[in-house]
């Protein structure tokens, strides 16, 4: 027999997986169309007012919903990230010129800032992006560069068709797609310090929960 869950408090919205768990599901709300945070952005540049972005979490198998922020103008939050039992969400108050990046903990219901930055320090939202582990907020595909904005500020040159997938300690994992004549991609692992590359091989790779990882 189904069994058919009705989750309350959630309308409009399909629920996405969430990579490292298998617990856990997100929900976007927004009063737009989906836009990525650059057009979040350049929306509030043009127009003076960005209608908002939110996300919800819905967790498995009760369908119980947890709803740490609540929609708000010219606020994008980001979706969020699994890191070792807590959510990590990426926040640009575009009024306020400020990102903040938060910390929630389900069994708590309790959300917390880890920390605020001006958003005059990154110039633009494009491509910023929360990784793990250690947290750290960067973007990829900046001129040929990975740039780290916090909790240090760093620069790496890699590729123009990398693009980073994870964090572990001093290893930096990134994807690289080609064409030769046929589609394919490659796993490059390089040393944050230098941008060295340590490794090279062709395949994907997949984030499962408590921190496995498959390599296809």
């Amino acid at each position: 027999m189904i069994n058919i869950t009705n989750i309350k408090g959630i309308s409009n919205s399909y629920p996405e997986e969430i990579e490292g768990t298998n617990e856990w599901y997100s929900c976007r709300e927004g009063t737009v169309e989906y836009c990525d945070l650059y057009e979040a952005q350049e929306i509030f540049n043009n127009d003076g007012f960005f209608k908002g972005m939110n996300y919800h979490l819905i967790h498995y198998p009760d369908g119980e919903v947890h709803s740490p922020f609540q929609i708000q103008g010219n606020v994008y939050v980001e979706k969020p990230i699994w890191n070792n039992g807590i959510f990590n969400f990426l926040v640009v108050d575009f009024h306020e010129k400020l990102i903040k990046i938060k910390k929630y903990i389900p069994e708590k219901q309790k959300l917390e800032v880890i920390t605020e930055l001006s958003l005059s320090e990154v110039e633009d939202c494009y491509n910023l992006k929360l990784e793990t582990t250690p947290l750290t907020l960067g973007r990829s595909g900046n001129d040929g560069f990975y740039e780290i904005v916090w909790p240090e500020k760093k620069k790496i040159a890699i590729g123009k068709t990398e693009t980073v997938l994870f964090r572990d300690g001093d290893r930096l994992h990134l994807s690289e797609w080609y064409e030769d004549p046929e589609y394919h991609e490659n796993v490059i692992v390089r040393n944050i310090q230098t941008g060295e590359i340590i490794e090279k091989s062709e395949g994907y790779l997949r984030r499962l929960p408590n921190n496995v990882y498959w390599k296809i």
